[in-house]
């Protein structure tokens, strides 16, 4: 069944493999790459540049004054909120696939990908734990003119399986871009 599919994208080892999965299905690919403020801003370059190499359709969407501190906003304050990663910044993904339902749903893409992994369960990211895409994925059903398939493909896997997954597509680690320094790509 053809299917246009939205793939939140950041040009890390996440989003590139859920591109590289995409690219094996019969889906039209679009990408939505979003700039929040985030210190790593070379990473929308990064990920710009490889979808422009690949070939494949994007969208830079632009959140402005969010004035968040984490280890990825603002002054990059680590450890700011209690319970979580030092790299949380609190509600990105809600907005993120708010930014991605809304564009999902004008540009009459029936599916949503996101690529949380289960490390990411393991880093404390409330908002990739498998109860929250699973709630998030009952909203996409009822908040437009069509239902819209949220889907994590990647929520059962390590990072280590993600890059095992990588390497056996070609992709090297140079192919891909980490705001998160060398902790996790």
């Amino acid at each position: 069944m053809y299917n246009k599919l939205l793939i939140l994208y950041s040009g890390g080892s996440d989003s590139r493999l859920l591109l590289e999965m995409a690219k094996r299905t019969n889906n039209e690919i679009f990408c939505v790459l979003i700039d929040y403020g985030q210190l790593h801003n070379e990473e929308l370059e990064y990920a710009k540049k490889q979808l422009q190499c690949l070939n494949v359709n994007y969208q830079i969407v632009e959140i402005k004054g969010l004035n968040i501190h984490s280890a990825l906003t603002g002054n990059g304050d680590k450890g700011t909120y209690e319970g979580v990663s030092e790299w949380h910044v609190p509600g990105r993904n809600t907005m993120f696939l708010s930014i991605a339902l809304s564009l999902a749903e004008a540009n009459k893409c029936t599916k949503v990908w996101i690529g949380p992994d289960f490390s990411d369960r393991l880093g404390l990211f409330p908002d990739c734990f498998q109860e929250y895409i699973v709630k998030m994925r009952d909203i996409f059903q009822v908040a437009g003119s069509i239902p819209i398939e949220l889907e994590a493909p990647l929520l059962g896997m390590t990072k280590q399986l993600v890059n095992d997954l990588l390497k056996s597509f070609n992709i090297n680690h140079e192919d891909i871009f980490s705001g998160y320094g060398k902790l996790q790509s």
